[in-house]
């Protein structure tokens, strides 16, 4: 006799830590088609005729009357069902267990739901990984584990395939379910590099590009290869399924999940579900990848562009510090450019946005700026350059900049600036003032039409004083506004006068330490070196 659907309602069974029926909701008696009076004080897998259920379920009474909610499937019905058993604690104190139970594509409905919410919450690698595993162990499988292409981790943007046909990997994430030994955990370490023959499960699910089922006699027989040791328990788990992870027609590596003896091995259901959860995460992996290439890209680009070392002409002394933003590298950059007699061209700026496309549109404008400062023009005539370079970067929506030349002799000064934050003097009488400079349009804005003009102006840096140039990402937060975050900047100069040039810029890191991380930062002193 087929067993009837289950209808509207929760499919609820109350049990005892061993298994007999204290409770039988009219869901279950729908169910299963026992109604409570012939349910009450039975042991559920005798009331249902399956035996093979009696070993996990009390397995998972276990677990839930310990404390801890256990989710998975049980083979309470001829395909099995999704369960969770979950502690209750009745009014005579005693611990009882509430079962709950979903029919199979219910739970694998709510556990692709839940595989949405959770996994990719972040492009971080082995976040990602973890997420994964998270979701799927211990409801959907006993063990899980993440394996992502080595190659695909390397420096080089197109990196071959091994000739053999074996797959090089490493272990991006792995989680037991509670009853399997801690130390499982040391033998299948995070970030371990394997090389698995090209006959093993995992290499031949990478080079066809399909699932493949096996037996823990498998993994066994690999690792006993690879490390010439067994370990207890690991045949325990006989079903195991190795899914490829594919986006945009790439294999990225495979996913491995396993059920141990006593649950039900992996079926259709179960294979398309696997490959399923394997979609969406190949997905969020590949993400992960393309931030991760895009972030290192733009640290080298940033890295190789951005001075070394400064060197001050005599009569001034400079320090300069950059902070990466720890979402992505920004546009922030500076130049320092020794000119005839002495003199110095002091460039800051910010290309808007994040990553490579900033990186690229910095390098281009700070060469370009490098070259026009060379070449001696004025600060006015360098910005109004400028723009019109920038207005052909297809990567550089807009930058602001500032450009300064100073006479350390007379340390008198010539400024402009294209929308950039204002610089501050900090006075030896324990004062700090903007250092007056009229403010033009950003970089690449206007239109061949409507030309920038950018003035500039005389200045001059006070004997003791020290003249800081900054972007953005020091003085401007979702917590305050720019003018705010500038007399923070102020106040923090202030007090860090004292001392080197180099204390003074660390002092005000140190005092600004909450603005560090969202946003880039360059910061850049000058102080006369005295008589």
């Amino acid at each position: 006799m087929s067993e009837p659907p289950a209808g509207p309602g929760p499919v609820t069974v109350l049990l005892t830590p061993d298994g007999l029926v204290t409770g039988w909701s009219e869901g279950a008696a729908r169910l299963f088609g026992r109604d409570a009076a012939a349910a009450a004080g039975a042991v559920l897998p005798d009331l249902l005729g399956r035996p093979a259920a009696a070993e996990p379920l009390l397995v998972a009474l276990k677990l839930a009357g310990s404390g801890r909610a256990w989710c998975g499937v049980l083979p309470l019905s001829g395909d099995g069902l999704s369960v969770t058993c979950e502690p209750m604690t009745g009014p005579d104190g005693r611990v009882q267990v509430l079962l709950t139970v979903s029919p199979p594509w219910t739970g694998g409905l709510q556990l692709l739901n839940e595989a949405g919410r959770r996994i990719g919450s972040t492009l971080d690698l082995h976040r990602t990984a973890r997420e994964i595993v998270a979701v799927t162990v211990p409801r959907f499988a006993d063990a899980g584990a993440i394996y992502v292409l080595e190659r695909l981790l390397a420096d080089d943007d197109q990196p071959a395939a091994e000739a053999d046909g074996s797959a090089v990997v490493r272990r991006l994430a792995v989680e037991f379910a509670e009853d399997d030994p801690k130390g499982w955990a040391r033998e299948f370490p995070v970030n371990e590099v394997i090389v698995y023959p090209p006959s093993t499960p995992y290499a031949r699910c990478l080079r066809t590009g399909h699932m493949v089922e096996f037996g823990g006699d498998a993994v066994q027989d690999t690792l006993a290869h690879r490390t010439g040791r067994l370990i207890d328990g690991l045949l325990e788990h006989v079903s195991l399924l190795a899914v490829p992870l594919v986006a945009r027609g790439r294999a990225l590596g495979f996913a491995v999940f396993s059920r141990k003896r006593g649950r039900l091995p992996f079926g259709a259901a179960d294979a398309a579900l696997a490959s399923e959860l394997a979609g969406r995460a190949a997905t969020c992996v590949d993400n992960a990848f393309q931030y991760r290439r895009e972030h290192r890209t733009a640290t080298a680009l940033k890295a190789g562009l951005l001075p070394a070392d400064v060197a001050a002409p005599p009569g001034l002394e400079i320090a300069h510090r950059y902070l990466p933003a720890r979402s992505g590298v920004g546009g922030d950059w500076y130049d320092v450019v020794p000119l005839p007699d002495d003199k110095i061209a002091v460039v800051i700026g910010d290309s808007v946005g994040h990553g490579v496309t900033a990186a690229a549109a910095m390098g281009q404008l700070r060469v370009a700026a490098h070259t026009l400062v060379s070449c001696e023009f004025p600060p006015g005539e360098v910005l109004r350059r400028l723009d019109a370079i920038a207005q052909d970067l297809d990567a550089a929506q807009f930058a602001t900049c500032l450009c300064l030349v100073c006479d350390p002799r007379t340390l008198r000064c010539e400024v402009a600036s294209a929308g950039h934050p204002p610089p501050l003097l900090a006075l030896p009488g324990g004062t700090a003032r903007h250092f007056a400079v009229p403010d033009g349009l950003p970089l690449g804005v206007s239109d061949a039409a409507h030309p920038a003009e950018y003035a500039q102006v005389p200045a001059a840096i006070p004997a003791g004083a020290t003249l800081a140039l900054y972007t953005d990402g020091l003085v401007e937060s979702r917590m305050r506004n720019l003018d705010e975050g500038i007399a923070r900047l102020a106040s923090a100069l202030v007090a860090s006068q004292d001392g080197t040039l180099e204390d003074t810029a660390d002092g005000v890191l140190t005092l600004l330490a909450d603005q560090q991380g969202h946003d880039d930062i360059a910061l850049l002193l000058v102080r006369p070196s005295g008589p």
